[in-house]
């Protein structure tokens, strides 16, 4: 692949995974000029609903459809036309100050029944036959969102994906399509607690990925390594971290090693919300909540330290 292709994880809900995914895909291409595609996986659609109105989004989908469409073009084998689905420039339209560079396929909740499968490679099996054809099968499933980037890496610097908050076949398959994942985390104990439980089931969804290969006779599927973590929604109390965020950071860099934590990271402010009505990055946003998110310029920092990290 050209591109670079990032997904943002976490199985728990609540963690600022798409507002992070969406800021920071909007800073790159806004503020360091990059090309780049948002890949909306999550059935929820939120990251779609961050980029158009939901009057737009219906006209897309009935005019052109989503990733759910695709999804079902690829089960029933047919030719993905990855072009055909992405949306251009689909943040700012409604106020003609679109974001150049960058991209949407867009989602629906029609992915959701589709999200839950996934042929199991355990068990016993009355022929070694049945097993391969198994295994071949699970990675198919495996392999459509590799197939359908395939067909559009080339135009664009970095892809994100942004997951539901679970580690199912759709989360899989960014996995298996992304050079590497980034999880955000609220830093205190329950948002925290699940880190290292996370990155040891996506090195088991690589094990299981080995496993079928070896069964069918491939090679070449793994899963993405993890890139880092950033603290999101960071409390303050008055203009310093609050007590227990400082040392739940504190305690994760020691734990994870400092290298995998993000140094910048975001703080919670209403105008982050309020910018999500609009359907705008926060620094689009003329409200003076946002106005004053924006002057911190923390989702700008998320995003220069993602180019470093991410080259």
């Amino acid at each position: 692949m050209t591109a670079k292709v990032i997904a943002f994880i976490n199985y728990k809900g609540g963690v600022a995974k798409t507002t992070t995914t969406y800021h920071v895909g909007c800073s790159l291409a806004q503020h360091f000029g990059k090309k780049v595609l948002l890949v909306d996986i999550d059935p929820q659609t939120n990251l779609t609903f961050l980029c158009s109105s939901i009057e737009d989004w219906e006209q897309f989908k009935k005019k052109t459809g989503t990733i759910a469409t695709m999804y079902r073009r690829f089960l029933e084998k047919k030719s993905l036309d990855t072009k055909r689905f992405i949306w251009r420039q689909p943040v700012g339209a409604g106020l003609k100050r679109r974001i150049p560079n960058l991209d949407l396929i867009p989602c629906d909740i029609d992915l959701i029944g589709e999200d839950l499968g996934g042929a199991a490679v355990a068990g016993s099996f009355p022929a070694l036959e049945l097993l391969r054809s198994q295994s071949r099968e699970y990675l198919r499933e495996h392999s459509f969102l590799q197939k359908a980037l395939n067909e559009v890496d080339d135009n664009y610097d970095y892809i994100l994906i942004d997951c539901p908050p679970n580690l199912y076949l759709m989360t899989q398959n960014a996995l298996v399509v992304s050079q590497w994942y980034v999880v955000t985390a609220i830093p205190d104990h329950l948002s925290t607690i699940g880190l290292n439980i996370l990155q040891r089931k996506v090195r088991t969804i690589g094990e299981h990925l080995q496993s079928a290969q070896t069964f069918a006779g491939k090679s070449g599927l793994g899963v993405a390594s993890i890139g880092g973590i950033v603290f999101v929604r960071v409390r303050l109390g008055g203009s310093r971290i609050t007590i227990v965020h400082q040392n739940t950071m504190q305690a994760v860099r020691a734990e994870q090693g400092a290298n995998k934590c993000f140094t910048a990271r975001t703080t919670e402010l209403i105008g982050y919300g309020e910018a999500a009505e609009y359907s705008l990055p926060v620094w689009m946003t003329q409200t003076p909540n946002a106005a004053a998110a924006a002057k911190k310029h923390e989702y700008e920092d998320v995003a220069k330290e993602f180019l470093q990290r991410f080259p």
